[in-house]
């Protein structure tokens, strides 16, 4: 009788606790809001249309090209804006926050981002991650020469061995 009453003791305790430990939505929706989550996807749409608008140097567009670039690149960018919206992963991101946070984390968010270092992280967090990918588009920059030499020798040494095959 003794463990019997354990048991149910402890099983009501151990749901109790993962019912405290899970996050609420509403609670998600509060850090969201409070991170400004929709604006932060709004700059990441930026910041990918920018980088198409770099592939043209990348890709070595010359004039006569430019129209039929900037055509196809607009379609993308349409299409970025019309299926990539705040609105479409609003439910998914709650749902991944739900997965990975606990009550206890999402609260100590809230009152992270609440305090001002939070809001001045809120504030300059488009400006860093802006800065951050221009800083990795730079790099590769850098080291494209490199990786399209590599990517040569790469198809030379494919191609003999084909040709090698064929014999």
């Amino acid at each position: 009788m003794k463990f019997t009453i354990l048991l149910v003791a402890l099983t009501c305790f151990t749901f109790t606790a993962h019912a405290e430990s899970k996050a609420s939505r509403e609670s998600v929706e509060k850090l969201m809001m409070l991170t400004d989550v929709s604006k932060i996807m709004e700059s990441m749409q930026g910041q990918v249309s920018s980088m198409f608008n770099n592939m043209a140097s990348q890709m070595n567009i010359s004039e006569q090209e430019r129209p039929a670039f900037e055509k196809y690149m607009g379609k993308i960018d349409n299409l970025l804006k019309e299926n990539m919206t705040w609105e479409q992963f609003k439910e998914p991101m709650i749902n991944v926050y739900l997965t990975h946070f606990n009550q206890t984390e999402i609260d100590g968010l809230i009152e992270f981002y609440q305090s001002d270092v939070g809001k001045s992280m809120t504030q300059k967090m488009p400006l860093v991650m802006r800065d951050s990918m221009m800083a990795g588009q730079q790099a590769m920059r850098d080291i494209m020469p490199q990786v399209q030499a590599i990517a040569e020798e790469m198809q030379s040494e494919i191609q003999q061995v084909r040709q090698q095959e064929g014999e």
